[in-house]
């Protein structure tokens, strides 16, 4: 009888499982990157078959890592170590590829054991470069063609593999021609070791730790903050997944309220033969459960399609290898059936609540509504506005389902504008311009010479200039602590509200963020270690920047040291003489300085490639929202569309012509759509603040909700209502009047 119903209804039946497959092939898909992206992480750093690693004590990821070279001496005359290697790695900028990730390695060490040669050959001099198979595939390169990167030209002299698509969608090349490219002379992002002794690997840790307090050592396969990281972006996948299933789980109750609704009869002659409570429930259930599990079913082929899509992309591909586990699979089957149980448990507790005498003598029509929906359904003039309120409780079960997708986009979009907008105010502040490296991938890699930053300086258009070094750093109960580096001679440091204690004067102290306090317990005159050195806190500020308040600022020098960004600075922001000159004065500033990225503060986002990557995910959720929501909203319509079928005939037959037929539809689906995107709205907004409840990360990201953003939620609701609404309008017009009539 199950399976008999759910054929009957073949289009509903399939819009639902549709509307569950899309949240699961979200799950799916973004688990799989997730797990793609962390275990590649862990490959590039833990691949080199070495029994330790030596980093930069406090790094929140090796990347940002640096030690000093002429340490390896050292390294290799500590009894038990047998070999050292030093490594640089950084990512790139490329015009094809934006996540370019190229390693500088010792061409006489054992970490070039990894690099799988398939053509070519090995490094023998300078200016030459290996590159990743996927990388001679996506930039079109052989053997001996040259290759260009970040503005200089190396020669290929051969192609590796590794199996690892962040690696092979890279490049390595010697260690001194990386430490020049990345201006990182003498110094390396981190040294692997081996041992002859594995049993001495604690007493060799200990040995390291004690003689450089500013390093850290790790074994092989050792769990440390990183790791922890790495592990967040497993489940990061996951968690975003849940909303679009969520989503679909609510429409799914739709269709099975509607389901009851037509059955009311068919469950009173059921009741009345025999059938107890709980049988109608499990029926009910078992509905549910059945196009929860097609759908599970359905959304992790969709899903495992998503991942192979995302391959014909270089961008994607070398950065984010999708690695399907039977963990991500069986939760998101799991996740399926679990919420397709909890879809099916209220309309299968309202079908058993059915009296077996009012089940039969039930009408299949539309019943009346109670009395406060039908007052507001007499207020509103329409038609097509009537109608909502004629199954209130369809209705709100719709507004909550695509609310619910909406108000997660709107929500993205808040904390999106508000992480600009804390950057723009961070690092600009006053200033008419901001400069970045040109060609970094990530904003906390940018390094400019403090020769170009005078140079800049001393142009005739520029007023003044304030230098910037950002940090970033691990402190316990904190998801991350940046660290600015400031000149007390310019203007930024005099942004900061000292609400306790005095600002920065010399060398060694340190002012907190009021945030930062609390989740660290320091108070004025207390030390805090900041990447192994120690520093004495003399002042605490309130900026209202989470990001600011979350951390702390010190001496640009100090900062300078603490980071190895000797004679470097992050970023600058620049205060021109003639405002109404801003983007000349950018071009003439980026033709004489080819080297950096120069644009107009309020502008300057647009370009930089961290919020050029979040808004193509923010592109793709909206998508996915759009297209779940859709989805929803064509099953809701087509359910109106059935349950009207008489009521429609009647109307064709009294003269309504078929565009008067779409239209009311249409504008049903409009309204619809208009009343989940309120709902969403207020539903963004409450996470939003349920995440500022987090403690030790909520503060850090502030939503800022702009005109823009409403902007596109209305844009978003009427293609909601458009994609929604046209296919049952259709439908709709289509009926003929005597069939309509006579349908049951």
């Amino acid at each position: 009888m199950t399976f008999k119903h759910l054929w009957h209804r073949k289009t509903r039946t399939i819009l639902t499982i549709l509307s569950i497959a899309m949240g699961v092939a979200a799950v799916v898909s973004l688990s799989a990157l997730g797990e793609g992206m962390s275990s590649g992480m862990e490959k590039v750093f833990t691949s080199s078959d070495a029994d330790m690693m030596v980093a930069q004590k406090d790094a929140m990821m090796v990347l940002f890592s640096k030690v000093d070279e002429s340490i390896s001496t050292d390294l290799k005359q500590i009894p038990g170590v047998t070999e050292v290697t030093g490594t640089v790695t950084n990512i790139v900028q490329m015009a094809d590829v934006p996540y370019f990730l190229v390693s500088g390695e010792d061409t006489r060490g054992f970490s070039m054991d990894h690099y799988r040669i398939i053509a070519g050959g090995p490094l023998l001099r300078r200016k030459q470069i290996l590159i990743g198979k996927l990388a001679a595939d996506t930039f079109g390169k052989d053997v001996g063609e040259a290759f260009r990167l970040e503005g200089t030209t190396y020669r290929v002299a051969g192609i590796y593999e590794t199996g690892t698509n962040m690696e092979d969608g890279g490049a390595v090349m010697s260690l001194p021609d990386a430490q020049r490219l990345f201006d990182q002379r003498y110094q390396v992002s981190y040294f692997n070791l081996r041992v002859n002794d594995k049993t001495r690997i604690d007493a060799i840790r200990a040995e390291i730790e004690g003689r450089w307090p500013k390093l850290a050592v790790s074994r092989s396969g050792e769990q440390n903050r990183q790791t922890e990281m790495f592990d967040m972006y497993r489940s990061f996948g996951f968690y975003m997944g849940i909303f679009a299933v969520l989503v679909g789980s609510l429409g799914m109750m739709n269709s099975t309220l509607m389901s009851v609704f037509e059955r009311t009869r068919e469950i009173g002659v059921l009741r009345a033969v025999g059938w107890r409570r709980r049988r109608v429930v499990a029926m009910i259930v078992g509905e549910s459960m059945i196009v929860a599990l097609l759908g599970g079913v359905v959304g992790i082929v969709l899903g495992i399609g998503l991942i192979e899509l995302t391959k014909l992309s270089p961008a994607v591909n070398s950065m984010l290898e999708g690695v399907f586990t039977f963990d991500i699979l069986l939760r998101a089957l799991g996740l399926s059936v679990g919420l397709g149980i909890i879809s099916g448990l209220y309309p299968a507790w309202r079908a058993s609540k059915l009296a077996p005498a009012e089940a039969m003598r039930a009408a299949t029509s539309v019943p009346v509504p109670p009395y406060g929906m039908e007052l507001i359904g007499r207020i509103l003039s329409s038609q097509a506005l009537r109608n909502l309120f004629r199954r209130p409780t369809r209705t709100l079960v719709t507004l909550s389902s695509i609310g619910l997708g909406v108000g997660f986009t709107f929500a993205l979009l808040g904390m999106a504008q508000g992480i600009e907008s804390t950057f723009i105010n961070t690092f600009a502040g006053d200033s008419d311009l901001m400069v970045e490296e040109k060609g970094v991938a990530d904003a906390s890699l940018s390094s400019i010479s403090e020769r170009t930053a005078n140079k800049i300086r001393a142009h005739p258009a520029v007023k003044s200039m304030s230098r910037t070094v950002l940090g970033f750093t691990a402190a316990p109960g904190l998801p991350f602590f940046i660290v600015f580096g400031l000149d007390p001679s310019e203007s930024k440091l005099s942004d900061y509200n000292i609400r306790e204690g005095r600002t920065l004067q010399r060398s060694g102290e340190v002012i907190l963020g009021r945030f930062a306090a609390n989740g660290l317990n320091k108070d004025l005159g207390k030390k805090i270690q900041i990447a192994g050195t120690r520093f004495t806190i003399v002042g605490i500020y309130e900026n209202g920047s989470g990001m600011e308040d979350g951390g702390a600022a010190m001496l640009l020098r100090d900062a300078q040291n603490l980071f190895e960004k000797k004679s470097e600075v992050s970023f600058l922001g620049v205060a021109i003489h003639d405002q109404d000159r801003a983007n000349h004065v950018a071009n003439l500033l980026e033709q004489q300085f080819p080297d950096v990225m120069v644009g107009p503060t309020s502008t300057f986002t647009e370009r930089m490639q961290d919020f050029r990557s979040m808004e193509s995910m923010l592109n793709a959720m909206t998508g996915l929202t759009m297209l779940v929501g859709g989805i929803v909203m064509m099953n809701a319509m087509l359910m109106s569309v059935f349950e009207r079928t008489q009521e429609i005939g009647l109307l064709r037959a009294l003269g309504w012509r078929r565009r008067r037929v779409v239209f009311m539809i249409l504008v049903e689906a409009l309204a619809l759509s208009l009343f989940s995107g309120i709902a969403g709205v207020g539903i963004g907004i409450g996470l939003n603040r349920l995440l500022g409840l987090i403690p030790n990360f909520g503060p850090i990201l502030t939503p800022i909700y702009d005109v823009s953003i409403f902007g596109q939620i209305i844009v978003l609701m009427l293609v909601l209502g458009i994609l929604g609404g046209i296919y049952p309008a259709w439908r709709a017009a289509g009926l003929r009047p005597i069939e309509a009539l006579r349908y049951e």
